[in-house]
């Protein structure tokens, strides 16, 4: 999982800085005890651009953090398929941090299906994005992520798999308006704490 820098994150939701890098963190934080609870999942990596941002991650045990020296999001993610070393390996799969609504179930599901072709993918709530990249080792990934991942995995060979809209794997949480269905415990916890998305309205639609 590639943790872009707290000091970057989530640039679209409108709150001062240091509450939105702790958001980021927690969102981050929900992701990551989804994936280390899902049975299909052996190792989880946590692929970290800022050191600091480690020491908050690491209060979710069962990960391995490594810190990669880029901040281009493919190159980050080859960072980390190197570091988990030489040899063949086994099915890898990429997703990001900000699925604050992910459960266990829904990711065993995905890869469970992901495990049926070389490479897979699974689009975002928008269609555009990815918010889940497998492959069945790690020289077949291929990270394309950018403007319209979605589509450029899919021209590159992915498969696409159907999941269902309201699957926290697609749910990923990049404008105020997705934050008002995050089901992610802490991340509900430090929204209720800022009392935070604000009431809809015309200043706030579309993020």
């Amino acid at each position: 999982m590639p943790v872009k820098s707290s000091t970057r994150a989530k640039s679209r939701i409108r709150l001062d800085p240091p509450m939105r890098q702790a958001l980021a963190l927690i969102m981050a934080q929900d992701t990551i005890a989804a994936i280390v609870s899902a049975g299909a999942v052996g190792r989880t990596m946590v692929v970290i651009e800022d050191v600091g941002d480690g020491t908050t991650l690491s209060r979710v045990p069962g990960i391995d953090l490594f810190v990669t020296h880029t901040d281009e999001l493919n190159a980050a993610i080859r960072d980390g398929l190197a570091a988990l070393g030489p040899g063949p390996g086994g099915p890898v799969a990429v997703v990001p941090a900000d699925l604050p609504s992910l459960t266990a179930g829904e990711l065993t599901e995905a890869l469970t299906l992901a495990a049926a072709h070389p490479r897979s993918v699974v689009a975002d709530r928008a269609g555009t994005g990815t918010t889940l990249l497998a492959a069945q080792s790690p020289d077949l990934l291929d990270p394309r992520y950018g403007v319209g991942s979605f589509r450029a995995h899919v021209a590159t060979g992915a498969v696409p798999l159907e999941l269902p809209p309201k699957s926290g794997l697609r749910r990923d949480v990049d404008r105020v308006d997705n934050l008002r269905s995050v089901t992610g415990p802490r991340t509900r916890a430090i929204l209720k704490m800022l009392a935070w998305p604000p009431p809809a309205g015309p200043e706030f639609a579309g993020g």
